[in-house]
């Protein structure tokens, strides 16, 4: 008999990295803008094809909610997908129309082409080992958004939804908080068998909006869903982990230890533009909202500060310029993807070159780019005994002018060193070569050191044999980013 396979877990060494088929795993990944399930016009086959050869690991997918194409800043993309091309969970039987013209939603009938869908696509990722974040819910972010879900009053025959959309991600409507659960079990029960999904309750949950729900009852509500998933698969035979984003709030910080240290999530996701606290130390916004903002001291101090924490920390959706779709911003998130990897996190940013119609593997300026870069860090990455290092933010006590180091270290044995140019866009000399002395110190022993480019995917140039003690190189000059990777060659006895 073959025994059951196990689903992707926490790495039984460091919780702060998964383990899959055996393998330890980092979630490295340019994703399409989450709607390969929701939108029945996107050929999930090319993308898929298209990230197993970028050796990306990560794709998120939402399984209920759909954006609105609304502002310059927010472009089109997969997830807005043609009112007659939405997928939902729920099948569309009227009488009558929702807001979108099409018949209503019937919340006691499910849509069989929706998880027909929704399994190929999660088999069909499994097959290319691509671990796929199941989101089910969203923040719906104003009632033109809200107006387009299945669960509000305006969209179904079955009397559900009369909220406001600011409390949809709350209690307060027990009859719509009940069909929340029964659509909650019915997933877990579909895609119990997989082994390559986690869970995300809730999308960016928000509270404490004027009258409205609080973040204690947002926080509330995604405990009280992540209790429904535990109790469905205590009855299944596979158990899958849950991850989840802090509740934002309208003023104040939101803590990371409500992640952290909730005994029933697993993981912990970030966006760029929150407000987080840790540690009751405030920390800097990692970036506004696609401005073009690279910011990689904020990156690196905040994965450096959280490191402690026994869970994986995903910077799970990064927006500093993703609507950007030229080199400088994609360079922009080339760096921050390293950096972030390079201070022990996991990276996921969207790309909005993925459309449907034919460009489900991204225009072929972004597979020149960002794609490839992308294929060299998780190449890179994965070639690394990274189980084995933690992020030493102060391991360098020297960089060159106008850079910064993210580190990881496996004292006496690995370091990596991630070194860029971190001055910001339309700064004065970004784009400039930057050279100069990087110092250290290493444990007695002999070393081996060498460069690796991130723009090449490949080791440049003769190594450095190093011997333990304080070392102090000159950098040969770089554009933007470059990698300095220290292997022992022998310990000192």
């Amino acid at each position: 008999m073959t025994p059951a396979s196990t689903p992707i877990c926490l790495h039984p060494h460091n919780p702060r990295y998964l383990f899959y088929k055996d393998h330890p795993l980092v979630l490295v990944t340019a994703t399409e803008h989450y709607g390969a399930v929701l939108n029945r016009n996107f050929d999930y086959l090319r993308y898929l094809e298209d990230a197993q050869d970028k050796r990306q690991t990560l794709s998120r997918c939402f399984l209920l909610f759909r954006e609105l194409e609304h502002t310059p800043l927010n472009p089109h993309s997969p997830c807005k997908p043609l009112a007659g091309e939405y997928l939902a969970p729920f099948a569309r039987s009227g009488p009558g129309y929702a807001t979108d013209g099409y018949p209503k939603f019937d919340l006691d009938r499910w849509d069989a082409e929706f998880f027909a869908r929704l399994h190929g696509f999660i088999q069909e990722a499994a097959r290319r080992d691509v671990i796929v974040e199941l989101t089910l819910f969203s923040n719906t972010y104003n009632d033109l958004i809200w107006r387009l879900n299945p669960f509000c009053d305006a969209n179904n025959i079955n009397g559900v939804g009369q909220i406001a959309p600011e409390d949809y991600t709350s209690m307060r409507d027990a009859v719509l908080f009940e069909r929340q659960k029964t659509y909650v079990r019915k997933v877990v029960h579909e895609v119990n068998a997989y082994d390559n999904i986690y869970f995300e309750i809730c999308n960016e949950p928000f509270g404490n909006l004027p009258e409205h729900a609080s973040a204690d009852e947002v926080t509330a509500w995604v405990r009280a869903l992540a209790q429904v998933v535990r109790d469905e698969e205590s009855k299944l035979p596979k158990r899958h982990l849950i991850f989840q984003d802090v509740v934002r709030r309208l003023r104040g910080a939101s803590p990371l230890e409500s992640i952290f240290e909730e005994p029933l999530l697993d993981g912990a996701n970030c966006h760029s533009g929150e407000l987080l606290s840790y540690g009751g130390t405030l920390v800097p916004v990692l970036a506004a909202f696609m401005r073009r903002e690279l910011n990689l001291a904020a990156i690196i101090a905040l994965w450096n500060a959280s490191s402690a924490a026994s869970k994986p920390f995903v910077f799970d959706e990064d927006n500093s310029c993703s609507n950007g779709l030229d080199v400088e911003s994609w360079t922009v998130h080339r760096k921050r993807a390293w950096a972030t990897v390079c201070s022990g996190g996991h990276y996921d940013m969207i790309d909005f070159s993925i459309q449907v119609g034919g460009q489900e593997t991204g225009t072929p300026a972004a597979q020149a780019h960002i794609r490839t870069w992308m294929k060299h860090l998780s190449a890179f990455i994965h070639s690394v005994d990274f189980v084995h290092t933690a992020p030493a933010r102060d391991f360098c006590t020297q960089v060159p002018p106008h850079t910064i180091a993210a580190t990881l270290v496996n004292p006496g044995v690995e370091v990596v060193i991630y070194l860029a140019d971190r001055r910001e866009v339309g700064e004065p000399g970004l784009g400039q070569a930057c050279t100069g002395p990087l110092a250290f110190s290493l444990p007695a022993g002999s070393y081996q050191a060498r460069l690796y480019d991130p723009v090449q995917g490949r080791y440049t140039g003769e190594p450095w044999d190093l011997s333990g003690g304080e070392v102090t190189l000159t950098v040969p000059p770089f554009v933007h980013d470059v990698v300095l990777h220290i292997q022992v060659v022998q310990r000192s006895r």
